[in-house]
């Protein structure tokens, strides 16, 4: 740059095969200015020796030249992209190969099944049952079932539940909204439709994301700008992992409201201002009940503990929905052998059964990946990554 001195940096040269993507690699450290950056990478770039590297290219790299598979490269896009402890945890077992692990020994076993089945084809004396050959299928879908056990919950973990409070005018919807984030975040009046827009607030309790929605009250008959409001409720109350469903404990749950109820994937009904309602409880046969006072920010620890259980899940293991597809697919291959047997289907049928399970899961790892894939994959990644 004309002799001028930019910064005074660092230079670390990572060789092969050690480095990160599995090729010689020089790394820069230099002070974090923007400006800096700018006219380093400039300067470099000016010996027309060197160019801007692509979306996830580092990575990319990484996986071409077998520095880890696909799956793991993929859990590096979600490592950068999780936006809460528990889903740096799930991105990060991933990138250790926990999943990787588990497939190919499944591939494996799905593979000395392939070949039991041919060398009897060969080995005169090779007796082999189909009792025997579904012994050892059996084994693996069930191994299979058991990575898809939480396969709805787990994105949700992973992305952070979406978590809607809503309820009747003046149940106290905004006074529980600010008990469970400790503030005073939205208004809360004795007049009715004071809340027409829908607050959101992200926090994390014991490593899992709740975000939270504060909404208008629902009612059968409003107008102007509360309407408005009213029916963005219940829009995001249709999109919502959680419903939190406020009821005043004086009045109890109204007859019209069963229907909001039920309209997110799982609800947890709220009995509020206990306080003034000593002794009376409300119960609801299939639906978790909390009795709480949100003016006082009693039962707060009880609501808590009954929302992480609503999504409680022991050992999340996938929550990429491409991983979910193709495990499904192995999976419908595996089941689809196994009444290949129970029909009596020639052995001719049963293993290409098998194969396309193997096929699946090996796309899974990334075994002669498709170009397409791997730019859409690779797409979603930062510059430098």
């Amino acid at each position: 740059m004309n002799g001028h001195t930019i910064d005074h940096a660092m230079v670390v040269f990572h060789p092969a095969p050690h480095s990160y993507t599995g090729q010689d690699l020089a790394e820069i450290g230099c002070h974090g200015n923007p400006i800096i950056v700018t006219k380093i990478m400039e300067a470099i770039r000016s010996t027309r020796l060197a160019r801007l590297a692509g979306k996830g290219e580092f990575t990319k790299r990484a996986f071409l030249n077998g520095k880890m598979d696909l799956a793991q490269a993929e859990a590096v896009g979600a490592l950068i992209n999780a936006k809460n402890p528990l889903g740096i945890d799930m991105a990060s077992s991933l990138l250790q190969g926990s999943l990787s692990t588990r497939i190919k020994k499944i591939c494996d076993n799905i593979l000395d099944i392939i070949s039991t089945i041919e060398a009897s084809f060969i080995v005169d004396d090779e007796d082999t049952s189909k009792e025997d050959i579904l012994a050892m299928i059996q084994p693996l879908i069930n191994d299979m079932e058991d990575l898809l056990k939480d396969k709805g919950i787990s994105p949700v973990l992973y992305d952070g539940i979406h978590t809607t409070i809503a309820g009747m005018p003046n149940a106290g919807k905004s006074s529980l909204f600010n008990a469970i984030l400790g503030y005073e975040r939205a208004i809360v009046h004795e007049e009715k439709g004071t809340t027409r827009d829908i607050i959101i607030e992200r926090i994390t309790h014991q490593g899992i994301d709740f975000i939270f929605h504060d909404t208008a009250g629902i009612r059968e008959t409003p107008s102007g700008p509360e309407k408005i409001g009213v029916e963005k409720t219940i829009d995001t109350l249709k999109q919502s992992d959680l419903v939190l469903y406020v009821v005043d404990a004086l009045s109890g749950l109204q007859p019209e409201e069963a229907k909001w109820l039920s309209l997110g994937k799982k609800s947890i009904l709220v009995i509020n201002k206990i306080d003034l309602a000593d002794g009376i409880r409300h119960d609801i046969p299939g639906i978790s009940t909390v009795n709480v006072s949100a003016k006082y920010a009693q039962g707060m620890a009880d609501l808590f503990k009954t929302m992480e259980e609503s999504y409680h899940c022991a050992e999340p293991k996938v929550f990429i929905d491409r991983h979910v597809f193709l495990i499904e697919q192995a999976l419908s291959s595996l089941i689809a052998s196994r009444e290949s047997i129970d029909a009596g289907m020639t052995d001719d049928v049963l293993t290409i059964d098998l194969n396309k399970a193997v096929e699946s899961l090996m796309e899974l790892l990334g075994d002669k990946p498709d170009q397409k894939i791997l730019e859409r994959i690779f797409s979603r990644f930062c510059v430098g990554k």
